[in-house]
């Protein structure tokens, strides 16, 4: 096999340049935008109870730490999507849903606190995507809790995401094209190996 590939090495150097050629592209191209924030849970106390550190501190954070879990599937549910999309005037449809599950990512860094990512073309797409994702998330929340425990509160740690480029070094740009060109050539090669000698 290695012989076969030296022997087709202007293909695999082919490929490879092509390679090459896609991470400048990408590279070149203008940068996509994501916005951050976090979201933090938590479930109030009665600091005039004598059984506080008895119990209701204890309580009341386990509830936060359920609670919070509940936030972060709420986030990925097709009810808070839909009400986002529509915040956003978007169509509802299952390509959009399909589209938008890959810009919206939540991560749990603390145990009552979720970090809300989400992605665009654009500064200003990126963060409204960003408020519609977090209010849409905090009235599902605020609503099926209604009847709940009143105690428990979801709100944003900041009113606005941190909105920055996403970060495309070059250094890693040129590397990757180089070893998918030379990936998708050497699949070439088999395969045009393969049917000769079939």
């Amino acid at each position: 096999m290695l012989k076969k590939l030296i022997k087709n090495k202007a293909v695999l150097l082919l490929f490879s340049l092509l390679g090459v050629g896609s991470g400048v592209i990408y590279y070149l191209a203008p940068p996509g935008y994501s916005a951050t924030g976090a979201l933090y849970i938590k479930r109030s106390v009665d600091l005039s109870s004598d059984k506080y550190f008895a119990y209701e501190g204890y309580y009341g954070q386990q509830t936060a730490l359920s609670f919070t879990n509940t936030v972060a599937g709420l986030i990925d549910s097709m009810d808070v999507r839909k009400m986002s999309l529509d915040k956003l005037n978007v169509p509802t449809t299952s390509y959009n849903f399909q589209k938008y599950s890959f810009l919206i990512k939540t991560k749990k860094l603390g145990p009552q606190l979720l970090t809300l990512t989400t992605k665009g073309k654009t500064t200003n797409s990126a963060k409204n995507l960003w408020e519609a994702v977090a209010d849409s998330t905090i009235a599902t929340a605020t609503k099926i809790n209604a009847n709940g425990d009143p105690a428990l509160s979801i709100s944003k740690v900041s009113e606005a995401p941190v909105v920055k480029p996403q970060f495309k070094p070059i250094e890693i740009c040129l590397p990757a094209g180089f070893l998918m060109g030379l990936f998708f050539g050497v699949l070439a090669v088999s395969l045009k190996e393969y049917f000769e000698w079939k």
